[in-house]
């Protein structure tokens, strides 16, 4: 069901207002003295547009839109973009990474019930690699798997196609910060897409990945996350869940990054909607607190990642927290450098922040 409009504009006024207070008062929390984490959250994207597949009306066009997502993705190359993004984690430090989009893509014989296995490009393992060469490795933290999608690509192919998604933590080894628990889950809210091409359903199951921090004295979490793109009601429930489960259950400090397909400013005002509900949550966005009236604009470059570096309209990659911490700076980046065959790394910027535990 629908929510009222009535309700959605008194949600609209009242978080605005929040989001205002928060502003405000922030900065009057700053103590000298306490330890500082730099944090980052990067969307990897996936590789290609999913929405074709989806809306394929028979299964030939199915296979059409299959093999030219396939062929999208291997154009864009995340071997040579895992390059790009680890130089950005190694130029940062920090000390720990919320990633999105962390696809795993396989293959394996045309029609085969069986799923496909044979593994095409593990984005996390080609990013780990890149960064052990760095000389600054990371570590995994934790892993969820989120959606899994298989399905039959056509000419030049002729194989089974099988994307899984993930979200993901790193923590710099031999850092300052300890990980002393992980988490990750499901949400229990996620979009289902009827595919025409089949008559079946397709679950765009997401979810978030957790980590329980130690750095000097303080504890906290770090919390990192994909809401839901395409639904604004289910982003909304997704939101909800997080601060009921992962959020709540912190008792203490949180800092939360990721991918939240929300934002105060995007131009459809129902998409603003996940991001009050979680500042009415408690959580601050430390982007509005450093950099009042900038766009601070992340997403988003098209599926050639080769359009000009001002391509970014939307500002949806977001660093938020709750508790005593103050946010002291952030920036945003991937826009700096290219492929040699002039692609960015990802279809969003990165952003960072350095954060003081009072």
């Amino acid at each position: 069901m629908s929510v009222p409009v009535l309700l959605r504009r008194f949600m609209l006024g009242a978080t605005a207002a929040a989001v205002s207070l928060c502003v405000v008062s922030t900065p009057a929390q700053a103590q000298d003295g306490g330890p500082k984490v730099t944090v980052m959250t990067r969307n990897l994207f996936l590789g290609g547009n999913l929405t074709p597949s989806i809306g394929a009306p028979t299964l030939p066009a199915l296979m059409t839109a299959n093999a030219a997502l396939l062929s999208n993705v291997d154009r864009v190359n995340f071997p040579e973009r895992a390059k790009l993004l680890a130089k950005e984690i190694v130029e940062d430090k920090p000390d720990l990474v919320g990633l999105q989009e962390v696809a795993l893509w396989r293959t394996g014989a045309l029609g085969d019930p069986a799923e496909a296995t044979t593994v095409r490009y593990d984005y996390l393992e080609l990013l780990m690699a890149e960064l052990a060469k760095s000389g600054h490795p990371y570590e995994i933290a934790v892993v969820q798997n989120e959606a899994n999608l298989e399905a039959p690509t056509g000419a030049p192919y002729y194989v089974d196609a099988r994307l899984t998604m993930r979200d993901a933590i790193l923590v710099r080894a031999g850092g300052k910060v300890e990980i002393t628990d992980t988490s990750s889950g499901n949400f229990v809210n996620n979009l289902a897409f009827p595919l025409p091409s089949t008559g079946t359903t397709m679950t765009s199951t997401r979810g978030w990945t957790a980590a329980d921090v130690r750095q000097g004295d303080r504890s906290y979490r770090f919390i990192n996350t994909h809401l839901e793109a395409f639904h604004y009601e289910i982003r909304i429930l997704q939101a909800r869940e997080l601060l009921a489960g992962a959020i709540a259950s912190a008792g203490g400090d949180v800092i939360l990054v990721g991918d939240m397909n929300t934002g105060p400013e995007l131009p459809v005002a129902d998409n603003r909607l996940a991001y009050f509900t979680l500042v009415g949550g408690g959580m601050v966005d430390t982007w509005p607190i450093l950099h009042p009236g900038e766009p601070g604009s992340t997403a988003g470059f098209g599926d050639e990642l080769n359009q000009p570096a001002d391509s970014v309209e939307h500002r949806i990659d977001l660093i938020m927290f709750k508790g005593n911490v103050t946010p002291e700076k952030s920036w945003t980046f991937g826009s700096e450098r290219q492929t040699s065959d002039g692609r960015w790394a990802s279809d969003h910027l990165g952003h960072a922040a350095e954060l003081r535990l009072n």
